[in-house]
């Protein structure tokens, strides 16, 4: 069995250790920043406060539900009982490392793959995609860089293994659109084309009301997002596009299996993990409003102790 160590001042040690870095920066440092080098130092931040909060499993757990609780963190964000074990110490300490380097201006490189052909073909795409990206695209090529540093350190120390496999599917995603973005256009026809008559106009049909929430369901103890979760957020995006919504709200929940406070933790993470989707996806994170109420509001009224799959839930909401 593992041993965990509490640090309940994990979460934040990482992003004072760069405010430490800003703080007494020179003006010289600070004029050598860059779009690109601001967004990695942000990344970064965040992925060393997600390495920070892996949550320590509550006592009346047995060993396989206080391992699920240790293993099954795609993002391990927003955590707030600080504790790792030394493995986590070290993946704090490399992506810190990162974001006080880009804080400065310098430009941290990717990790090296591991010898894999495979992994070795995605480290040569983002490096070209980054160089022909970033001072165009600085947010995307950050995010693709961040992604991809998440996979490779977290993939070598065993309790982030769920969060390894999640920043594996968003690096699918932040390089991919990095690739399209930086791609060149192509260059305009030597002849002249003959102008196409526009279609004859059709009567819009009349649009439905958007609906007023949508949510997307966890397992057990878990905050991983599923594929059908993915389909539910990105049909809030599309409504929230095409109705003209400005605002999102998104509130967490859980069943009222487990202590409350431990619930309260997991409503907000669950909540979290639904707004890094949606930023994913194209949303504005001054836009989204977050929060979680633990088994406080439940959809099935049930008695304390009880596991109910409709209470696991985060609920998104969209506003005009």
């Amino acid at each position: 069995m593992f041993m965990t160590v509490r640090r309940p001042l994990a979460f934040s040690a990482a992003a004072i250790a760069i405010l430490a870095v800003a703080g007494c920066a020179s003006d010289d440092a600070t004029s050598a920043a860059t779009p690109f080098t601001q967004a990695l130092a942000t990344n970064y931040t965040d992925l060393a406060n997600q390495a920070a909060s892996v949550p320590t499993p509550d006592s009346d757990l047995n060993f396989l539900e206080e391992t699920a609780v240790f293993v099954s963190n795609p993002f391990g964000l927003f955590g707030d009982d600080g504790t790792s074990s030394s493995s986590n110490d070290l993946l704090v300490q490399a992506f810190t490392s990162k974001a006080e380097l880009a804080a400065q201006g310098e430009e941290p490189a990717p990790e090296p793959a591991p010898a894999d052909p495979g992994a070795q073909s995605i480290h040569d795409r983002l490096v070209r995609a980054v160089a022909a990206g970033k001072d165009r695209f600085a947010d995307q090529a950050a995010r693709a860089q961040a992604d991809y540093d998440c996979w490779i350190l977290d993939s070598s120390v065993a309790s982030m293994a769920a969060a390894a496999a999640a920043c594996k599917g968003s690096l699918d995603r932040s390089l991919i659109a990095l690739e399209n973005s930086a791609r060149p256009a192509p260059p305009p026809t030597s002849f002249p084309v003959a102008p196409i008559a526009p279609p004859p106009p059709v009567a819009a049909a009349p649009m439905a009301p958007p609906p007023a929430e949508n949510t997307v369901y966890f397992d057990f103890n878990s905050w991983t997002l599923t594929a059908e979760n993915l389909t539910v957020i990105t049909n809030v995006i599309n409504t929230a596009r095409t109705g003209g919504q400005s605002r999102i709200t998104v509130v967490g929940h859980t069943d009222t299996s487990g202590a409350p406070d431990y619930n309260q933790r997991l409503s907000v993470r669950r909540a979290n993990v639904v707004v890094e989707a949606l930023i994913d996806m194209g949303a504005r994170r001054a836009a989204i409003e977050a929060s979680g109420v633990g088994e406080n509001d439940l959809a099935v009224q049930t008695p304390d102790g009880t596991k109910e799959a409709k209470n696991r839930r985060a609920v998104i909401g969209l506003q005009p």
